[in-house]
């Protein structure tokens, strides 16, 4: 036991005497006399804690004056030089560990901490080294693994000694390092948040009155029209036409068991690890739906909805710039419209920076400019024909419909019944020693329009919903 460590224990057990001390004379009413010499042992008490403390400061002090003392040097008329103090642990290839296991739960309760104060564990905080190179490291500290459980620091292979290279002579021995970390894809991100338009729902199943106004031939109000008539003739009257648009709620389901014995050995939290993976998965779920849903328990993708427009591709698996303004005059609201496209398009895609083609041949359409607009930083998104474009792995391979979809979301309802909830049970499997845990949420999500929009004066039809046919 260190001298520190025994002034602590005289500290403790003087804190107690003086805690007896206070019940005792609590309990009893002190004449003159007795209050002189309670509060003579008093004093004497307080100042033999004084004491105490001051020697632990002291020691205090003197270790961490011994810790960053240097070494020594010869001085004349004095041959021998002072030996360099140096910590024990240091000279501890386990540093204070028993084992991988215990250094790694100490290393995953300090995880996030930024200075070597922040450390609770006193074993950990030498240990301790900031890596300004790692970026998603965001400042915190990464500890370095005692030598005893790194395998690199071992000796060199060779015919006399024990070593790992063999594994009678110790390769048994070796132990593998764990970092507790789990490497992961991060969600590429839902372009369509907060572009959709959200219907709250307070039962499963909702209705919305709309007006029925996509041909505009004679009128864009859903039957109403006004003339002009003389003073004493009579006005023509209308009427508008209406219907329901109908949302409603479903459910979706995400199930995980795990048995108690990862649940407790595991040093990453294991149901971290499924709560943030079924997360994740459901959000990817939602874009794949919003994208490519077929309707029924799932939402109505884009690209299957009735509304939709399929404009004709000019060359087969090919994106020119001749097809990209047709979409565009196809598209209603383009102003709010984005464009989505599939990985596998971005070669089509980034050429038609130089100009706009009207066939494969790459001859150029007199007096347009490059379409395509490359990112120039970190938050602006690459453009095409003036609006952001987005690549995701749930638009369609280069040459189907949907590789390329151009739509304003605005149009599309999202309705959400019951957000994303989460529950465990160790019941529905419990002579198997296992857990459940299951997340679900309730919503539904389409297009509200039923067909494409007439304009007055043409027969070409517009639609916020274009693709390109395959």
């Amino acid at each position: 036991m260190t001298r520190l460590e025994q002034l602590r224990q005289q500290h403790a057990a003087h804190l107690v005497k003086m805690d007896a001390f206070n019940v005792q004379h609590a309990e009893h009413d002190l004449d003159a006399e007795e209050h002189a010499a309670a509060k003579a042992e008093w004093d004497g008490l307080k100042a033999e804690a004084a004491r105490i403390s001051a020697a632990v400061d002291r020691e205090k002090e003197r270790e961490a004056f011994e810790r960053t003392a240097p070494a020594a040097r010869p001085t004349p008329g004095n041959p021998q030089p002072h030996v360099a103090t140096r910590l024990r642990a240091e000279d501890d290839p386990r540093r204070g560990f028993a084992g991988p296991r215990e250094f790694m739960l100490s290393v995953i309760e300090s995880s996030g901490a930024r200075s070597r104060e922040d450390v609770a564990d006193e074993r950990l905080r030498p240990l301790a080294v900031v890596d300004r190179e790692d970026r998603q490291a965001a400042g915190a500290l990464a500890f370095l693994m005692p030598g005893d459980f790194n395998p690199s620091l071992l000796a060199a292979a060779g015919s006399d000694e024990q070593g790992g290279y063999s594994d009678p002579h110790g390769g048994f021995l070796r132990t593998t390092g764990f970092i507790p970390r789990i490497l992961q894809l991060g969600f590429e991100g839902d372009p369509t948040m907060g572009r959709t338009q959200d219907i709250p729902m307070a039962s499963v199943s909702v209705e919305i009155p709309a007006r029925v106004d996509k041909n505009h031939t004679s009128s864009v109000s859903g039957g109403f029209t006004v003339t002009r008539k003389p003073e004493t003739v009579a006005a023509t009257s209308s009427r508008g036409t209406f219907e329901l648009v109908s949302l409603k709620a479903t459910s979706k389901f995400g199930l995980a068991f795990a048995t108690e014995e990862i649940l407790v050995d595991s040093p990453i939290s294991f149901v971290a690890i499924i709560d943030s993976g079924l997360r994740d998965q459901f959000a990817h779920d939602g874009l794949r739906e919003k994208l490519r849903g077929l309707g029924g328990a799932e939402y109505i993708g884009v690209i299957n909805a009735d509304a939709g427009i399929a404009v004709t591709r000019n060359t087969s698996n090919r994106i020119l710039g001749t097809d990209v303004l047709a979409m565009r005059a196809r598209c209603w609201g383009y102003g709010r419209a984005i464009w989505i496209a599939n990985h596998d398009t971005f070669g089509e895609i980034f050429r038609l920076g130089s100009a706009a083609f009207d066939t494969e041949g790459a001859t150029p359409l007199a007096g347009t400019n490059g379409l395509f607009r490359s990112s120039l930083g970190e938050d602006m998104p690459n453009m095409l024909l003036g609006q952001p474009i987005f690549f995701s792995e749930y638009a369609s391979t280069l040459g189907d419909k949907g590789d390329l979809i151009l739509a304003d979301w605005s149009q599309y309802l999202e309705g959400i019944y019951q957000p994303l909830n989460s529950a465990e049970s160790m019941h529905v499997r419990f002579v198997e020693h296992e857990r459940a845990f299951k997340f679900w949420l309730r919503n539904a999500g389409a297009p509200w329009w039923r067909s494409a929009l007439t304009p007055n004066q043409s027969t070409t039809t517009l639609s916020p919903i274009v693709t390109i046919a395959a």
